[in-house]
């Protein structure tokens, strides 16, 4: 009976021991998948911010500070979430007949193009992994509706 309470005894440090490395490597594997999915999830806000930033371009070419108008456009409709990246970027550009040309002197039928960037960069939320960071870059472009 002695012997029996032993074993017993040592068993507890050796399931405290694989609990411990069995949960390690389940929260691991849990803390990826939501890291992989809060990058799916800001890459689509990212390609969605993109083409309302463009459609505003292709609809209102003929205002002066239709640049910062984009920009504000798809900073709202990122709705925070800029935070998850560094060097957050927009750009708008146009072109007429094949040359690049200040988006507010198109006419109809000239391409708007709005480019969106930046660097995301994750929580380093898993264990013992340093998580990198990744470039993601969004582009539309579009027919201008309206113009000069």
């Amino acid at each position: 009976m002695v012997v029996h309470k032993l074993r017993d005894g040592r068993r507890r440090g050796g399931a405290v021991v694989e609990t411990a490395l069995v949960l390690s490597l389940t929260m691991s594997f849990v803390f990826g998948i939501f890291e992989y999915s809060r990058l799916l999830m800001n890459w689509q806000l990212l390609n969605n911010a993109t083409r309302e930033g463009c459609r505003y371009a292709i609809a209102n070419n003929t205002s002066t500070t239709i640049s910062t108008d984009v920009t504000t456009i798809v900073t709202t409709y990122m709705a925070g979430q800029t935070a998850s990246f560094s060097a957050f970027t927009v750009s708008v550009t146009g072109t007429h007949l094949g040359v690049s040309t200040p988006v507010n002197n198109l006419t109809a039928g000239d391409i708007v193009t709005v480019k969106v960037s930046g660097t995301f960069k994750f929580m380093n939320i898993i264990p013992l992994m340093k998580m990198t960071t990744l470039s993601i870059t969004s582009a539309v472009i579009m027919v201008c509706e309206g113009g000069l």
